[in-house]
């Protein structure tokens, strides 16, 4: 039994759609007046429909297309669907944060969906191909339907994507068209109608809070704007679509194994933009990441142009690819480097009730969704004609990247390993979540020609156990996308952006131009040119280490500082009542090797600990994943440091807030957020900025303030705030709130921008000179020190350096140094290896920087990592400064800073570093500590937790957040 479309022309009379009213004081429900040009009078879905397939509107209680549905609306709609569609299947994937599903449903003919494990087992063995003969490959691709995925709103307040996928599924599954049913038979198509449910539960219900009786048409209504928290982002405000080569969420660790399951030919994702805009979609312009295949760009020129057939049809503006740009690989597009299609739409934001335009025309949400909807059809038929055609040119491409003639075919990245196990495992989950293959060297491997992450070429000695990841695999274009050292731009694209940047200040770079996943762990890495297949094995993981080693007469426990999980190891103890300690030296205690930054729990300071203390310390070593190690002696071998001695310090709980709300980076709280309870999984607080004046800190000893947009804290707020931290608090700032803090006229911070630094510049150069002696094994001074006679010649750090500029100079070319910004690069950072801020980190480190504020230090403040890392110089270079100074003292800058004899600055690791950019950065402070009272202040210069998988620079934050109350102040703060 047929019916014809039950959706009249979607007429949004919203006066009964919204099902809203108000009843005035005479009892009468008042109704909206008309407001013309707002009703969207073409049907979303057209055609005969099967009457025993549920409409819609009959779930939803309002027709598809009219307002967003909420994450629990379009979940019962599936459920419904399923239990009378027999062209369905519903699979759930993964649960959010929130303990929301998701699911993405495939739909074909019931003679596909009965095929289905065959069908992902053919796809797999194309993108696969290895001893995959010719004929069995035309046999596959000849039995093969078209597979498409369709996913959406992965950006929880982008909202007609979802809307648009349930009027899909529900024309898919009761159309009786005839070229629908056709579609089905040659197709397999897979629809995500919502990635992010967690975000797009926190958006509906604010639409539902801001919704009134009469729509609204204007975007400055708030019912057009977002809250602090936005819909956006997922439960720990993160943008998930930039987390597919990061798998940090469940969300996105769920759509990536399901895609790689899969191997669809095609994928789109719908997006939302501007509402005053109209609707993009299509292939990405310049700057485009190399790693792609040219097929992916040929045939999707092909979808393009049908797509901009259909909406001409409509009558609707569009256009492609004036800004959008696919360099960053970490976009849903992260399934074009695997060899699928990939195409984005953006369509104008409307939000419900409709947004009136420049042009004076009303577009209501209907209507967005109507163009996402035509969209999707569009281009899965487009595949159902081509996709015969496009099988054959992805196993060609597959085919190639396994021969020796694969663009990839001699490189090799190289892991060095590592005692970081934590840090080290998470890298092989993510490489393993990707797919990639992943072998280890049975013994070591010398290797002639490599690249180190500084960019030195360097002969080496691989050790036995080196994790290999060999480029020359059916992976190999995202292998080389995520873990190669540089994307790279070209020439005519830089030459563009530097125009823009000089024009107007503006970019053409979307997104960070670095993003090497080796670099953003802290884990040491090569690019070896060679394909390494000798002295290898398929990879396995360790065997499980035991929680605690016991012994008797044991006096102590010892967990290893190296491993980041020690952090989380000291303050889940904490939180339990046990009395923890640190070393901030290296020792031996009973033939264990205790690195600096270990975690020591003895028996002696726990004495009157109530519970069990080797029970405790065994429960908390298997929560964290790691090894405590039982010490029966105290005496350090040699000169090393005794347990109770100086070197051993008492740690104190902390009592942690974090400041949110407006004016606070929601990414950056979000990401401190997600650390804390990933990494360490104890109590803390988050303040709103906007009650912070009734906020007492007194229950803190820790105060964490995330980026900011603007200066948020004023005079009170800051005079609040400096006298909790001279009381005993450590107050921990991070990129955009460090400008108030750095302030001369706050009178917080002794750290200064460069542009409070000019006047007293000499100064800061001598404070640089100092640290660098300070660190030195070696003094040509100590050699005077027997003689009798005075001595008559004293070096000065101030000899080697230039005359420097006058105020008005620096400040001159600060200003003009300060236009090429910094486009979230990797940079190398030198660490103070005798600072608690630095327990886990090696000399050199990755740090990823942005727009982010220049931090200048000198005198008290102890300068925990700088930007840069010294090299020494050629000895032939050398002697050519010599030479050229002649009887001068050889006097060479970078920016402000003099250069230490015989040593040049290493500083960009990874992506795009204007030379301006690289002068302005060097040498300044990234990572500052200093006592203020009996508190202290740490300033991060940029966000320590990009994206969550900064893991270099996050053990930073950890170790300011859960060791600086014991070892940074002079006292605790008590609690009431």
């Amino acid at each position: 039994m047929y019916m014809r479309n039950s959706y009249k022309a979607l007429s949004i009379a919203i006066a009964s759609a919204l099902a809203m009213s108000a009843n005035a004081a005479d009892g009468v429900k008042r109704l909206p007046t008309e407001l013309q040009g707002l009703n969207y009078n073409k049907p979303l879905i057209e055609g005969k429909l099967s009457s025993s397939i549920p409409t819609p509107e009959s779930i939803l209680g309002f027709p598809v297309g009219q307002r967003a549905a909420t994450p629990a609306q379009i979940t019962e709609a599936l459920a419904a669907w399923q239990k009378v569609s027999d062209r369905m299947q519903v699979i759930e994937y993964a649960q959010s944060h929130e303990g929301r599903p998701l699911h993405y449903v495939v739909i074909s003919s019931a003679k596909n969906l009965a095929n289905t494990d065959q069908i992902k087992s053919d796809l797999a063995r194309l993108a696969n191909p290895v001893n995959l003969s010719s004929s069995e490959e035309k046999r596959i691709i000849d039995r093969l339907p078209a597979v498409s995925w369709l996913a959406y709103t992965i950006h929880g307040n982008e909202a007609s994507g979802s809307d648009a996928a349930l009027a899909a599924i529900y024309q898919l599954i009761a159309s009786q068209e005839q070229d629908i049913e056709t579609l089905l038979d040659k197709s397999v198509i897979i629809i995500d109608p919502l990635m992010n449910p967690d975000g797009r539960a926190r958006f509906t219900k604010q639409l539902q809070q801001r919704r009134g009786v009469a729509p609204n048409v204007d975007t400055q209504s708030t019912l057009h704007t977002d809250a602090w928290a936005t819909g956006r982002s997922n439960h720990y405000f993160f943008d998930l679509n930039r987390d597919f080569t990061l798998g940090v969420h469940p969300e996105t660790q769920g759509i990536v194994k399901s895609i790689n399951e899969w191997n669809p030919q095609l994928m789109i994702d719908a997006h939302e933009m501007g509402s005053m805009d109209s609707y993009l979609f299509g292939l990405a312009r310049e700057p485009v990441n190399k790693n792609l295949s040219s097929h992916i760009r040929k045939w999707g020129t092909v979808f393009e142009q049908d797509q901009a057939d259909a909406l001409d049809k409509e009558n609707w503006p569009y256009y492609m690819g004036e800004w959008l740009e696919n360099l960053y690989p970490g976009y849903s597009s992260y399934a074009a480097f695997r060899g699928t299609i990939h195409i984005l739409y953006e369509q104008a934001r409307i939000k419900e009730d409709g947004v009136m335009q420049p042009n004076g025309r009303i577009v209501s949400y209907a209507e967005g969704v109507d163009k996402q909807l035509v969209s999707s059809i569009a281009n899965i038929k487009t595949l159902a004609k081509h996709s015969k055609d496009i099988y054959r040119d992805f196993v060609k491409d597959k085919r190639q990247l396994i021969s020796k003639d694969s663009p990839f075919a001699d490189q090799t990245f190289a892991i060095l390993p590592t005692e970081n196990h934590q840090r080290m495992a998470k890298f092989v989950n993510l490489m393993q979540l990707q797919g990639f293959e992943l072998h280890q060297s049975t013994k070591p491997i010398k290797v002639s020609k490599a690249k180190n992450q500084l960019g030195e070429q360097v002969k080496t000695e691989l050790p036995a156990g080196t994790l290999l990841i060999r480029n020359r695999q059916p992976q190999g274009r995202l292998v080389s996308a995520m873990l190669e050292f540089d994307a790279k731009i070209t020439d005519e694209v830089l030459v563009e952006e530097r125009q823009r940047l000089l024009r107007n200040g503006s970019s053409l770079m979307y997104d960070a131009t670095a993003w090497n996943i080796s670099m953003m762990y802290g884990l040491e890495a090569l690019t070896v040119k060679k394909d390494i297949n000798e002295d290898i094995r398929p990879y396995t993981a360790p065997e499980q280490r035991p929680p605690i080693i016991k012994k008797e007469n044991a006096l102590a426990y010892v967990i290893d500082g190296q491993d980041d999980a020690s952090v989380g190891f000291a303050a889940r103890l904490m939180e339990r009542g046990v009395t923890t300690r640190i070393i901030d030296k290296e020792t031996v205690l009973d033939d264990v090797n205790i690195s600096r930054g270990s975690i020591i729990v003895s028996r002696y300071d726990n004495e009157f600990f109530a519970g069990d203390l080797d029970a405790v310390v065994e429960k908390t070593a298997k929560e964290m994943h790691v090894t405590t190690h039982a010490v029966a002696g105290g005496h350090g071998e040699g000169d090393l440091p005794d347990f109770g001695g100086s070197h051993f310090k008492v740690l104190a709980q902390p009592r942690i807030a974090i400041l949110n709300g407006s004016g606070v980076s929601s990414l950056d709280f979000g990401a401190i957020w997600h650390s804390i309870d990933s990494n360490l999984g104890i109590r803390h607080s988050h303040i709103d900025s906007d009650y912070f004046n009734w906020t007492d800190l007194r229950r803190y000893n820790t105060l964490v303030l995330p980026s900011t947009w603007r200066s948020k804290l004023g005079k009170s707020e800051l005079s609040a705030i400096n006298n909790w931290v001279e009381s005993g608090g450590t107050l921990i700032a991070i990129d955009g709130s460090v400008p108030q803090l750095t302030n001369p006229k706050a009178k917080l911070s002794q750290v200064r921008q460069i542009k409070d630094a000019f006047k007293e510049i000499e100064q800061y150069d001598i404070a640089l000179q100092r640290e660098w002696l300070a660190q030195q094994d070696n003094y040509p001074e100590i050699s005077n020190i027997w003689q009798h006679d005075a001595v008559d010649k004293v070096k000065y750090p101030w000899d080697a350096a230039a005359k420097p500029l006058s105020e008005k100079q620096l400040k001159k070319q600060d200003e003009w140094l300060a236009q090429f910004r910094t486009s979230g690069a990797i940079v190398a950072a030198r660490t103070d290896q005798k600072h608690w801020l630095t327990f886990g980190a090696p000399p050199v480190i990755p740090v990823l920087t942005a727009r982010d504020p220049i931090l200048m230090s000198k005198g008290r403040v102890e300068t925990a990592v700088r930007f840069g890392s010294y090299q020494e110089m050629d000895a032939s270079a050398w002697k050519k400064h010599v030479k050229e100074a002649k009887d001068k003292p050889v006097s060479r800058k970078v920016g402000w800073a003099t250069l230490p004899e015989k040593q040049e600055l290493t500083l960009r690791m990874s992506g795009l570093l204007w030379p301006e950019a690289s002068k302005r950065l060097a040498n300044s402070a990234y990572l500052t500590r200093e006592r203020k009272g009996n508190g202290q202040i740490i300033l991060f210069s940029g966000q320590p937790v990009f994206r969550g998988s900064t893991l270099a620079t996050n053990r930073l934050l950890l170790n300011a957040i859960v060791y600086g109350s014991g070892l940074g102040a002079r006292q605790v703060v008590t609690n009431l």
